[in-house]
């Protein structure tokens, strides 16, 4: 029973292994290749499209690790396809949203309407007097 146990983790532990290494080299291949989207100034809307194209290789022997995996724990390789590719969106999508965010956080600010509008629509606008504020209530006098 014990040797039983035994060889069902080793078994496990390989299995789980083949996995780890393409799952490794993957997201260090995506987060080099987000900090090289950077100096090469990608643009937010085309950063998933850049980090596919960067790790592709990767990306391959991940999904079809990935596949392997999950039929030999009882999936079809139908189910398998699908579940390994929306994993590996899963680990694109990471990146490229952060990357989306800081694009947004760092892109200049749009510069502020011109004010000719507004005086504009000031000056149509009858004149009529701007309502002066109530005068705040004066408290009594201490006794």
């Amino acid at each position: 029973m014990i040797g039983l146990l035994a060889a069902v983790t080793i078994n496990l532990a390989g299995l789980q292994a083949s996995i780890s290494a393409p799952t490794d080299a993957f997201r260090s291949c995506l987060r080099e290749a987000a900090s090289k989207a950077k100096t090469d100034k990608v643009t937010a809307d085309g950063i998933e499209a850049y980090l596919r194209n960067a790790c592709t290789a990767q990306m391959g022997s991940l999904k079809e690790a990935l596949i392997a995996f999950r039929i030999k724990n009882g999936m079809s390789r139908k189910d398998a396809a699908s579940d390994a590719n929306m994993t590996v969106s899963d680990y694109v999508s990471t990146p490229a949203d952060n990357y989306k965010f800081l694009a947004n956080m760092n892109a200049p600010k749009a510069a502020a309407a011109p004010a000719a509008p507004a005086t504009q629509a000031a000056a149509a606008s009858p004149a009529t007097p701007a309502p002066t504020p109530a005068a705040a209530p004066k408290q009594p006098p201490k006794p």
